[in-house]
């Protein structure tokens, strides 16, 4: 399988595209600044921005006869008011892997986004409510919206708060995170769990159009 990457030099990026080659995957990387990326058998990397659909079609096309047949996203939002990097940037894919007849999206989100914002903390509801914070998960709704509506087999984790502890064991708490509890979350999850999730579940259907809630 060939896989597109979009936000490949990013910490969870990394270890998407690591995680990937491990597992004798091939990799296209579209990243602003190729330089940022080692070379890596395996990984080829493309300039540009997920945010100008010719570049995501420049990404398509990067090996000739070889075109991905996946696309895992793992972009950060900025804190500004309408921000649109992940509504834009999951928009531009969707057309493009409509164009190219390829069904399988998986993106990181968040936990907290969509019908999950009801079970995290008091505090972290309060922050998303009343900060800038906001601005980030608004984006993310926006990405629920446009891949439940896009007809692909998508995969939104939500992630609790990430750290850089070594792979664990994931556990699973449906769409909505129940049943997690007044610390919802505060446990965390490691990138390198997420990475493993993200690259599995291009390879599986076992998760294709839901948004799990995922924690060490």
């Amino acid at each position: 399988m060939r896989i597109l990457v979009i936000g490949g030099s990013g910490q969870t990026g990394r270890l998407v595209i690591d995680e990937a080659l491990q597992r004798g995957h091939k990799v296209t990387a579209l990243i602003r600044n190729p330089s940022a990326l080692p070379a890596k058998e395996g990984l080829n990397i493309v300039k540009g921005t997920p945010l100008e659909p010719s570049n995501i079609e420049s990404a398509f096309n990067a090996v000739q006869g070889d075109f991905p047949t996946a696309v895992i996203v793992t972009l950060a939002s900025p804190k500004e008011k309408g921000t649109r990097v992940l509504s834009d940037a999951n928009e531009n894919l969707v057309a493009a892997m409509k164009r190219h007849n390829v069904s399988k999206i998986a993106t990181m989100s968040s936990f907290g986004v969509g019908s999950s914002f009801a079970n995290i903390t008091v505090i972290m509801r309060w922050a998303i409510s009343n900060t800038a914070l906001g601005h980030t998960y608004a984006d993310h709704n926006h990405v629920d919206e446009i891949l439940k509506k896009s007809g692909l087999k998508f995969v939104l984790l939500r992630p609790g708060r990430l750290t850089m502890a070594k792979k664990a064991p994931v556990h699973f708490f449906g769409d909505d995170g129940k049943g997690l509890g007044v610390f919802a979350g505060l446990g965390g999850i490691s990138r390198s769990s997420v990475a493993a999730c993200l690259v599995d579940a291009v390879e599986k259907s076992t998760w294709d159009r839901s948004t799990p809630v995922i924690l060490n």
